[in-house]
């Protein structure tokens, strides 16, 4: 029995609360939101046949509550206009700085993917290009300069020899020349001899 009585008395305090929650929700004019200010109005005020009748005091404390709160509202919404204007700044900013960025990463890989050439900027395939047939033609050209080399070499080579014969053979000439020189002197200082002798 004890406990059935605390129960009731548990649940029937427990309605109170509640109701006195609700009511606590509606309870006047000056507290709550809005929503909750114009039910309480509405609550409170006289029916006459279909109509309401309000209490003009009542009507000018929620002119002054929406007053406020609409103020409020203004002043918020005059704050986010504030925080969207720096927030576009700040935006546009980074935008520009973005640009600026993409541009300088446009213009570096543009010189990663060309070489300064003489002043004028080529791809690196050109580039690779012309050194190649560079390189190409002087090694063609080496090649031309040894063969030719080689070639003058062999043919100084054989004057060389040539003259080198034709000297010894001339010297042999000369060698015989003055041989026979020698012995027609001898005969004809031998023949001067004999004609003084006789």
């Amino acid at each position: 029995m004890k406990a059935t009585k605390f129960l009731l008395t548990f649940a029937l305090l427990f309605c109170i609360t509640v109701n006195a929650q609700k009511e606590l929700k509606t309870k006047s004019l000056s507290e709550g939101t809005i929503e909750n200010q114009f039910d309480y109005l509405i609550k409170k005020s006289n029916r006459y046949q279909e109509f309401k009748v309000v209490k003009q005091v009542w009507l000018h404390r929620i002119k002054k509550s929406v007053g406020d709160s609409l103020k409020t509202m203004r002043k918020e919404l005059n704050t986010t206009k504030g925080v969207l204007i720096e927030k576009q700044s700040q935006i546009d900013k980074l935008t520009n700085t973005l640009d600026t960025t993409n541009k300088n990463v446009a213009s570096l890989n543009n010189e990663k993917d060309n070489i300064n050439f003489f002043g004028a900027l080529i791809s690196k395939t050109l580039y690779n290009t012309i050194l190649w047939s560079i390189i190409a033609s002087l090694l063609f050209a080496l090649a031309i300069y040894v063969m030719r080399f080689s070639r003058s070499n062999t043919i100084t080579k054989e004057s060389k020899d040539r003259f080198d014969e034709l000297e010894r053979e001339y010297e042999s000439h000369k060698h015989r020349s003055l041989e026979r020189e020698q012995v027609l002197r001898r005969k004809l200082q031998d023949e001067l001899n004999k004609q003084r002798k006789d």
